[in-house]
């Protein structure tokens, strides 16, 4: 870790100075509903977000459906997660330049799920200098296969090559808890174990009030239904509880609108009553397939969200969590 953070340093200390950012400070943030849209929106002082597409990857927006965050340092860039294609990468570098001349010097990829990482070779292509962090485990299981995994996912989804056949991981492992100064501006990881996935990064910038929450916070879209087999309902309840606490003004979320606390607690919300809907009717004996219309109803204030016509594998990675409760 040591020997990363060294490497931030000299490649900040090696860059050239950039062209002034402006300060337009984001209020009802629109989402995009095509890659047309691609805009990078001011949230605070040198810090900006993309907002990605509310739906799943497809030809026609390239994999343009998470979001992310970018930090202007004193001479260079922060990236957190790169989105879902060479295409989104692009773009996101290109919506970069617009503002500022200096180079990526760091990329944070919150958790394993291809949309959030597979336009680091975009990044890697542009700025060969550049560290690529994430928790470790995330690391250890796309060096092990996953990456493969993930690029055939997407490419199945896109139909096409998303990548041009390349495939930049991260690299610089963290564990959570790190406090650490990237080019003069102090960040700090929190991982609070298995939550939308067992390998989350969620990036803190102090000075900002700023977090950017990975997909532990998916504002109004069903949370974590994409890949549910991945993630722990209690884990991320817990997690969203945790991040509440922090001293943060500003939530920049995986998926939807950046706002503040009523954006985490949209999703606390949501899952607590679906964790404690597949409970109730698990404790009446009801099979998740019997029990799907009940938790449909539950969830009816959250009706418009995206994904929720795939509320079922939802209930039934729930309904399997519940169930294995029964063994602890």
């Amino acid at each position: 870790m040591k020997r990363v953070l060294k490497l931030v340093v000299l490649i900040c200390s090696s860059a050239l100075l950039g062209m002034p950012t402006h300060n337009t400070m984001a209020h009802d943030i629109s989402l995009p509903t095509n890659i047309d849209q691609f805009e990078l929106v001011s949230i605070t002082d040198d810090v900006y977000a993309v907002h990605g597409i509310l739906g799943l990857p497809d030809q026609q927006n390239r994999a343009f459906i998470s979001n992310s965050g970018v930090i202007i340092s004193d001479h260079g860039v922060i990236v957190i997660d790169s989105g879902g294609s060479l295409q989104v990468g692009k773009l996101l570098l290109q919506r970069i330049e617009a503002i500022t001349d200096k180079p990526v010097i760091a990329v944070f990829n919150t958790h394993i799920h291809g949309d959030h990482w597979l336009g680091n070779t975009a990044i890697k292509e542009a700025h060969p200098d550049a560290v690529f962090f994430a928790h470790a485990n995330a690391i250890e299981k796309l060096r092990n296969g996953a990456a493969e995994e993930w690029l055939d996912i997407m490419k199945r989804m896109i139909d096409d090559d998303i990548t041009n056949g390349k495939l930049v991981l991260p690299d610089a492992p963290l564990n959570g808890g790190e406090t650490f100064q990237v080019d003069g501006i102090e960040l700090k990881t929190h991982h609070t174990g298995h939550a939308h996935t067992d390998n989350d990064i969620m990036l803190e910038s102090p000075s900002h009030k700023v977090l950017f929450t990975g997909d532990i916070v998916e504002h109004r879209r069903a949370v974590s239904v994409d890949v549910p087999q991945d993630f722990s309902a209690r884990g991320q309840i817990d997690a969203i509880r945790y991040l509440l606490d922090l001293p943060v003004d500003i939530y920049v979320p995986g998926h939807g609108e950046t706002g503040s606390r009523e954006i985490p607690e949209s999703s606390l919300r949501f899952l607590e009553i679906l964790y404690g809907s597949v409970k109730r009717y698990y404790q009446q004996d009801l099979q998740d397939f019997e029990m799907r219309d009940k938790v449909v109803a539950d969830l009816a204030e959250f009706q418009d969200w995206s994904g929720m016509d795939q509320i079922g594998k939802l209930i039934s990675s729930v309904y399997l969590q519940v169930e294995a409760e029964e063994f602890e």
